[in-house]
């Protein structure tokens, strides 16, 4: 757990270019929420903003100018009718009289030099903005951009002699194949230290570079180009690095006239293509992020009002739609819940900073997206990995913009100081129950050493789904001692595949087989969890009775008991629903390979993370010696004991711990789970006749009816 600490500056980076991307390879368009509608119609013999044929006049004259950066006749078209639409958007009272004056007499040799004029002296990007290219920079980090050196999902590749090709998917060579390689490498984040590094050093080899990979990449790639133009790419690229590259350079002697005009024209081609084609989700926020933020400060264009006066009209309703009334985003992923809310963010920021204001109700859908993050925190201050996931620090929903419009409140310098300052969030206890997502964040209070579970009674999620109804979460202080891993890469491998299912949660199969519900996505209602939070205990439970494998051969009922402040008591009924006798297989997945056998309960284990804390898992399974236990670790037919990530912790062998019971219609599970300091005494259990167990841990003592968890 401690490992995901490490490397946050690389992590965001990484985490602003979320979503997929497209390469030479076949592409899967079940990666995301929703996938761009290409403009199969654009043709580049027409204005995309005008609609009219260029006359012969003007297409010669673009023809002969665009000659200077391609000889190649088919990208000759494109350059040309991109710099066409530029023309055409340009508000000559704007760039000036000369400029307009050459429109009037077609001569555009002179327009073109009058418009790149007129871009070049734009004032620099204020640093309130987020588009400065001022600022701290990481030579080593542009320098490999230089030499055609990246990194992207964790795989590196160096393009021969530093020649880009930003088509080229370095993960179908060695595989598993990643879509994303090439997806999250045309989104451009390096551009963003490249153009800062070349402000701080005056260098002209960075703008050089810079300017060989924008013409390599609109010679590569247009609207039709659906790895390198999907709206998502378009919203991130327009929202932080090609403005970000565009303050950065336009001045360099080394980007001749017709590549910075190409960018803008590019930059505008981007933002008409996500005005037409806006989708939802996440992508959504990036797109109206994308947009506004080229709108607002391009404003010299025609059009650029008029789209970020769209933005300001609908984005607090797009963002309520997408955000549950207990203030989760509704993938039910903490990744995507903080794409969407950074972008809200951003897009609140930069319309303060430029005079525009913000609307109150988006504040409250902020300020509630922010507390949900809170709440589901674990005693790490990370957020507990439930769907497609990183690991995320809390911390990273408290940034700047949202103190500067939100305060900072006394529990946001509390998870911020980490406990420093401030204090705790306030509440009946310190747990909480999320009733529309439906995760119940078990906790024995907000201190460092707390002990945690996060119960998942809720609905699949409208996007980056897993298979992992009833779900839970452990924790003990940082350490994460029964994980979700958060599904890894979206890679097309077995790996993959297992992390998202059932096998790869803590969950039960029936039959060996693992849930394969599809719906619900999401729910109208509040979850009746039978929520119980108290100074003694919380409680939550839930019934999953969808499918498993496709067939609805079984019910799973489970109850979760936090007997507090020490221990969790989970217990799992399984009933038949086909009238046939199945096999039960509950799983508790431990980021670990070793474990050892308890002599003291039968079919009882105790993790070896040789950390400060150990998971002691003791059954009382209602017929013992029917129950067969198995630890597997790094096994490969079938896949089982796998931990697959991202962060730091990729893919590794890790173990399954799992209690099996056979040929029975009916069967209950109960397992007691206890955080053990590493050294300490074992907790001792006592079943008495009258159903009640007597447990002394940490020198307490409970008394707890297993049968009525909730009591």
């Amino acid at each position: 757990m401690k490992n995901y600490h490490k490397n946050l500056v690389a992590f965001i980076l990484a985490i602003l270019m979320l979503g997929a991307t497209a390469c030479k390879t076949p592409i899967s368009d079940s990666e995301d929420i929703a996938t761009s509608t290409l403009d199969d119609t654009a043709d580049t013999e027409k204005s995309t903003t005008g609609g009219t044929s260029m006359n012969n006049n003007r297409r010669n004259q673009l023809l002969e100018i665009v000659s200077e950066v391609t000889q190649d006749k088919k990208v000759s078209k494109k350059f040309a009718s991109y710099l066409e639409e530029l023309l055409d958007v340009v508000d000559p009272k704007v760039v000036g009289e000369a400029f307009g004056k050459a429109l009037e007499n077609n001569d555009y040799s002179t327009a073109i030099k009058e418009c790149a004029a007129y871009f070049r002296a734009k004032p620099d990007f204020d640093s309130k903005t987020g588009f400065s290219a001022k600022g701290s920079y990481d030579t080593w980090s542009a320098d490999n951009c230089v030499n055609g050196t990246f990194t992207v999902v964790g795989v590196k590749w160096t393009f021969d002699g530093g020649k880009v090709d930003f088509l080229f998917n370095p993960t179908s060579i060695n595989g598993p194949l990643n879509n994303e390689w090439v997806y999250q490498f045309n989104r451009h984040q390096y551009w963003n230290n490249l153009a800062r590094t070349y402000v701080g050093t005056g260098n002209e080899k960075y703008a050089k570079a810079f300017r060989d990979q924008m013409l390599t990449w609109l010679t590569q790639t247009d609207v039709t180009s659906r790895d390198s133009w999907r709206t998502i790419e378009c919203g991130l690229r327009l929202s932080g690095p090609w403005l970000v590259a565009f303050d950065g350079f336009k001045k360099s002697a080394s980007l001749d006239d017709l590549t910075l005009l190409l960018m803008v024209a590019s930059m505008h081609r981007q933002a008409s293509h996500m005005t037409k084609n806006y989708s939802s989700g996440n992508w959504l926020m990036m797109e109206l992020n994308g947009v506004f933020s080229f709108s607002a400060m391009f404003t010299e264009l025609s059009d650029s009002n008029a789209n970020r006066e769209n933005v300001e009209s609908r984005i607090v309703s797009d963002v309520s739609a997408q955000v549950l009334p207990d203030g989760m985003q509704y993938e039910l992923s903490p990744d995507y819940h903080w794409v969407t809310l950074v972008n809200a963010l951003n897009f609140c920021s930069l319309s303060r900073n430029l005079g525009y204001g913000v609307d109150d109700e988006l504040v409250v859908i902020i300020k509630d997206m922010i507390n949900a993050a809170i709440l589901l925190s674990t005693p790490a201050f990370t957020q507990p990995n439930t769907n497609d996931t990183y690991t995320l620090n809390t911390s990273m929903f408290l940034q700047k913009s949202a103190l500067e419009i939100l305060g900072t409140l006394s529990e946001y310098s509390y998870i911020l100081s980490n406990r420093a300052e401030g204090e705790a969030p306030t509440g009946d206890t310190a747990s909480a129950f999320l009733s529309y997502a439906g995760f119940a964040a078990m906790r024995s209070d907000w201190g460092a050493d707390a002990a945690y579970m996060c119960f998942d009674v809720g609905p699949l999620g409208a996007a980056h789904i897993h298979q992992d109804m009833l779900n839970i979460i452990l924790f003990k202080g940082d350490q994460q001692l029964i994980y979700d891993d958060g599904g890894g890469q979206y890679d097309q491998s077995e790996y993959r595949d297992y992390a998202v299912s059932g096998y790869a949660h803590n969950t039960v199969l029936v039959d060996a087989l693992a849930q394969t519900r599809e719906e619900p996505k999401s729910v109208s209602e509040p979850i009746d969890a039978g929520w119980i939070t108290n100074d003694v205990f919380d409680y939550a439970t839930a019934t999953y009775d969808s499918s498993f494998g496709g067939k609805k051969s079984a019910t799973h009922k489970r109850e979760v008991r936090f007997c507090k402040p020490g221990f969790f008591i989970v217990a799992d009924t399984l009933t038949s629903v086909d009238g046939n006798a199945h096999d039960y297989e509950l799983l508790f997945h431990l980021d670990t390979t070793q474990v050892k056998e308890l002599d003291e309960y039968q079919n009882g284990v105790m993790s070896e993370y040789g950390d400060t804390y150990e998971i002691v898992i003791i059954p009382l399974d209602q017929d013992p010696s029917s129950v067969e236990l198995n630890c597997i670790s790094g096994s490969t037919d079938p896949i089982k004991g796998w931990y697959n990530g991202r962060n730091d912790e990729v893919l590794h062998e890790a173990m399954t711990v799992s209690r099996t019971v056979s040929d029975v219609e009916d069967f209950k599970f109960t397992t007691l789970l206890f955080p053990v300091k590493s050294g300490d005494a074992l907790p001792t259990v006592t079943q008495n006749d009258d159903g009640e167990i007597t447990v002394n841990f940490e020198g307490q003592t409970y008394v707890v009816d297993i049968d009525n968890l909730n009591e």
